[in-house]
């Protein structure tokens, strides 16, 4: 979707904001179906090959066994062809960021010659590359996945046939604003403001 600058004019809160999408949306037709039981069971047949679990909304996210998060990612992405939640940057992940704008700056700094930079910069790259990532924080349960990754596939489905109502919207909406914001998504309401309140004012 796009919006005229008129329309964001007026925008202030998460809300106003999601009138203007609100506005847009399809008719919602009484046989489509749901988005999320799309989403579980393209997930379940794509991995119960995989785990030695039955999959279910309930079951721990820990215990896909040895899956990374890595692999789960392309499996949903390549084989179910919807969109998987952010992934959480580890403890490595981290250094290898800060070694990756730090190091190479601290050796030009001291007068190491550029290759040397430009080495350390490709080895931080490659540290970040491999190393580990985790799920979200609000992702505890298969279920929390399903759910995550249905609201961010939204529009892949409902051009498959799955309802896309209103509640289905601002549940993808809020997964969106939440990837772009400091916030938990459970403290977004439609009262939320979009910019700090002096940027409002101003």
């Amino acid at each position: 979707m796009k919006f005229s600058n008129e329309e964001l004019e007026h925008c202030s809160t998460v809300g106003q904001f999601f009138s203007l999408i609100e506005a847009r949306l399809p008719t919602a037709e009484v046989d489509q179906r749901c988005a999320t039981a799309m989403c579980f069971y393209r997930l379940r047949r794509a991995l119960r090959a995989r785990v030695a679990v039955p999959l279910h909304p309930k079951l721990p996210i820990g215990e896909l066994g040895t899956l990374s998060v890595r692999k789960v990612h392309h499996i949903i992405e390549q084989e179910c062809g919807l969109r998987p939640p952010a992934r959480g940057i580890s403890l490595l992940g981290c250094l290898a960021l800060a070694l990756l704008f730090a190091l190479p700056f601290g050796l030009l700094a001291s007068e190491y010659p550029w290759w040397s930079a430009a080495g350390s910069a490709f080895a931080a790259i490659t540290l970040y590359s491999i190393s580990p990532v985790r799920w979200p924080d609000d992702i505890e349960t298969f279920g929390d996945l399903v759910r995550l990754v249905s609201s961010r596939s939204i529009g892949i489905l409902s051009n498959q046939g799955a309802r896309l109502g209103k509640a289905e919207a601002w549940a993808a909406f809020k997964d969106i604003v939440g990837d772009h914001s400091f916030l938990p998504k459970g403290e977004i309401g439609h009262e939320t403001l979009l910019f700090a309140p002096g940027k409002v004012a101003a």
